[in-house]
């Protein structure tokens, strides 16, 4: 009997901590972060920055709203939009084109200084189709929003990383 109660109470407290039961603590989760970065873009791309901000609102990232109440500040700067003829056809119209947006990121602490800094690139090549000028309008919609869409991901993933390197160094107390 007394090797039954062992048995079932060694079972029972296995069965608890496999199912990824963890004790509450005030530490925060990784990519959760609230009122620890400002945001400032300084681009005048009112589409991708309005994208920029619903990614980071996916990612947990709640920017803070005064500069005072940030740990960090998180700059989006230099975004470029570039549109370059790749290809034409046989009667010299547009057949490809590479559709590229780039920016410039940096993570600063509170005090000014730069702790990480990045360019971003993201890009696309959008085949035309002369003969359907448009469904080639729509296509082309399409892609630029698609573009859009991931080179604000790519902005949003990067801060969360670079957040979850702060505080990872922060509570580990070591620099990388």
């Amino acid at each position: 009997m007394g090797s039954l109660r062992a048995l079932l109470i060694t079972a029972i407290a296995l069965i608890i901590a496999g199912c990824g039961f963890q004790l509450r603590s005030t530490q925060q989760t990784a990519g959760a972060y609230h009122d620890q970065v400002l945001i400032q873009q300084n681009h005048s791309d009112n589409l991708l920055r309005r994208r920029i901000k619903q990614q980071l609102a996916i990612h947990n990232v709640v920017a803070a709203e005064a500069s005072a109440q940030a740990q960090y500040r998180f700059v989006v700067d230099k975004v470029e939009r570039s549109d370059t003829v790749l290809t034409l056809d046989s009667d010299v119209r547009t057949a490809e084109r590479l559709l590229i947006i780039t920016a410039e990121l940096s993570l600063l602490d509170s005090d000014g200084n730069i702790l990480q800094s990045q360019l971003v690139r993201e890009q696309r090549v959008l085949f035309t189709d002369p003969e359907n000028p448009v469904g080639s309008g729509t296509e082309s919609q399409l892609v630029v929003s698609e573009l859009e869409e991931a080179a604000a991901r790519q902005i949003a993933l990067q801060l969360t990383r670079w957040l979850d390197r702060q505080h990872h160094e922060i509570e580990s107390g070591s620099t990388f």
